[in-house]
């Protein structure tokens, strides 16, 4: 599948395109039952909320065929390599589950700056394709985004950390117990964005909301401002993420790498699969 000259710069406006109906039914439904088997997995993969419920679940696609097609498949390897302008590959992949009644929310936050401080991404030549599993609707905590902010480039907030090495200082000792991923994964995200550059920018740009039915996409750019709240419905919202970088774009050494299941160091391009699931 290739874009249209104007949905392309409709992401170089807005940073986000959605696009409808990109996975049928069934589908959706395959994706769903073999998601709920792999989130099944007590493993350091899996991010559980305060409540106990899964938030989320790193690179699916390194035990399950189905995710590991997906990640390949046409319909979106080639629009994220005509958005991004070069050959992708994966940089990460995971599950997000926001759950009926007890899904937590996102801060406002940029995805580029975890992948730049964190993973050394040299540039923000990258973005993520979100695969919704349910219908997204205004009541089970949709994407709330600020369009043309990935314009502004990325705004360094410094961390969200605490005095006694909780939330990042003691790499090794979280790493050991999990608390490490929960600074860049939880609730209390580590690089978070303060409300007065969200005010300023919102009123300038306003603040849209992502929803569409389930199988829908979002393309968004590593640099755009997003968010997400409470998932206070009656209704789950589950989706798949798949983060394409440049292959130009290859992550540089850093001190102390996060796992591979987050950041992926094969930089090999993505030849696309056929589309059928």
């Amino acid at each position: 599948m290739y874009l249209a000259t104007m949905q392309i710069e409709q992401f170089k406006e807005k940073g986000y395109l959605l696009i409808e109906n990109l996975f049928d039914e069934r589908e959706v439904e395959l994706i769903r039952t073999e998601m709920l088997q792999v989130i099944a997995e007590d493993c350091p993969r899996r991010i559980l909320e305060k409540n106990g419920s899964v938030r989320s679940f790193f690179a699916p696609d390194h035990s399950n065929e189905i995710f590991e097609k997906i990640v390949k498949l046409k319909r979106l390897v080639i629009p994220a390599a005509q958005l991004i302008g070069t050959d992708v590959y994966a940089h990460q992949t995971k599950i997000n589950s926001k759950s009926a009644m007890t899904g937590d929310w996102w801060e406002w936050h940029q995805d580029y700056t975890y992948w730049k401080k964190d993973d050394g991404m040299p540039a923000a030549d990258v973005l993520t394709a979100m695969i919704y599993l349910n219908d997204v609707n205004e009541f089970n905590g949709p994407m709330l985004l600020i369009p043309g902010s990935h314009k502004i480039g990325t705004v360094d907030e410094g961390e969200n950390i605490s005095g006694d090495g909780e939330n990042g200082n003691n790499w090794f000792e979280e790493y050991k117990t999990s608390t490490f991923y929960m600074t860049a994964l939880t609730a209390d995200l580590k690089y978070t964005l303060k409300q007065e550059e969200i005010a300023r920018w919102a009123k300038q740009r306003g603040i849209e909301s992502a929803k569409g039915p389930a199988g829908s996409v979002l393309f968004f750019h590593g640099n755009v401002f997003h968010a997400s709240s409470n998932n206070l419905s009656p209704w789950d919202r589950y989706s798949f993420l798949v983060t394409y970088n440049s292959v130009n774009n290859q992550l540089e050494a850093v001190e102390k790498p996060r796992p591979e299941f987050i950041a992926s160091r094969n930089f090999d391009k993505i030849v696309p699969v056929h589309d059928h699931l």
